[in-house]
């Protein structure tokens, strides 16, 4: 903890003279009206480790870099909207990134922050008049809409990256032996589940179930996938009662290729069909589909988690790959405690997860 603690302090700092430069050195000023990347700073600090963070970075670095490389003069209005920017983006961007987040994320801190507070700011400081300055910015703002957004893409993708790349370094195995430390990780978990009794299993999964039903997630959720469990994975069979006193629609996935999964709505026992080795699964022909971007929550089963987050599957990307089309999803997993890993080494691709449900307690 003290370590982790020690690298967030140095990190935030490196973060806050990175603003420093990006806003004093490496921005178009021209009265009220800039056009810079400082952004990026307060992202990576709001993605790696929260909304406070994000608020420290944009704060100080704006702060300090008034004080130390004035342009103008100084007003803290200006410090305000830095922190804000901060706190948006990660309580948006942190651990819960998806296009829609990131779109609402620069929405909020162009159309809102940028847009009504800075010649709030500006009209006070110099006594221009409010509404003219508005208009004036409205140039900037298209602008800054485009750059923010294509930005923050391009460092989501660069961070996954690296975030995998730590966590492989920190593990100190070999890129080459990463497959067969995580074929031998899989296999261990799922002998650890299939080692619970039917019983247990099935108390477990009713906790997992109940933790499930009490959170936003679900409450908000109108269409929800979920799947039919198999070799010991967590049912959330009782979770089929609840969904119809809710009101939620249930779909269930089904493989149509090597490469592609679909998600179904089946209504009645005539449209499931004995599939690959007799898993259950939904009929094509008979079910409703249901698009990616109409599910509100998607509840993945694993055969490991570990408390950065990380879901190792069966290994086939199906989840992964499909999972980059839930554009408006919550995306979660269940587990049971006996499925934990240190790490589960994740992958460039593997999409981290919300939130963890076991029958213990709620990872997130």
């Amino acid at each position: 903890m003290k370590k982790k603690s020690t690298q967030m302090l140095v990190t935030i700092g490196l973060l806050v003279a990175l603003h420093i430069i990006l806003s004093r050195f490496l921005s178009v000023n021209a009265w009220n009206m800039k056009i810079g990347f400082a952004f990026v700073a307060v992202f990576v600090g709001a993605y790696l480790y929260g909304p406070v963070a994000g608020a420290i970075v944009g704060g100080l670095g704006d702060f300090l870099g008034a004080i130390l490389f004035p342009i103008g003069a100084y007003f803290p209005g200006f410090t305000l909207n830095c922190a804000l920017t901060g706190v948006v983006m990660g309580l948006l961007l942190y651990k819960k990134q998806s296009p829609l987040r990131v779109v609402l994320t620069v929405i909020i801190d162009q159309l809102g922050i940028s847009m009504w507070l800075t010649p709030l700011w500006i009209s006070i400081l110099y006594g221009s008049p409010y509404w003219p300055l508005i208009i004036s910015r409205l140039p900037q703002i298209g602008i800054m809409l485009v750059v923010e957004i294509v930005v923050t893409f391009l460092m989501i993708q660069i961070m996954e990256r690296i975030k995998a790349s730590q966590m492989m370094a920190e593990k100190e195995i070999p890129a080459d032996s990463i497959k067969e430390e995580r074929k031998a990780l899989r296999k261990s978990k799922i002998a650890a589940r299939q080692a619970l009794s039917e019983e247990d299993r099935a108390v477990k999964s009713a906790f997992i179930v109940d933790k499930i039903i009490e959170s936003p997630e679900y409450k908000e959720a109108k269409n929800i996938l979920i799947y039919s469990a198999i070799r010991g994975e967590v049912s959330l069979d009782g979770l089929k009662e609840y969904a119809e006193r809710d009101g939620k629609t249930l779909a269930y996935p089904l493989v149509l290729s090597a490469n592609e999964m679909t998600a179904l709505v089946p209504k009645s026992a005539d449209d499931w069909t004995e599939g690959f080795h007799g898993i259950m699964e939904p009929k094509k022909e008979t079910c409703a589909e249901l698009k990616p971007e109409d599910i509100d929550l998607v509840i993945c089963p694993c055969t490991s988690f570990d408390e950065e987050l990380g879901r190792m599957g069966m290994g086939a990307g199906y989840y992964d790959r499909y999972l980059e089309k839930c554009s408006g999803a919550h995306i979660v997993a269940v587990a049971f405690e006996c499925q934990k890993a240190d790490s589960v080494m994740r992958q460039e691709w593997d999409k981290p997860m919300e939130k963890v449900f076991t029958e213990e307690k709620i990872y997130e």
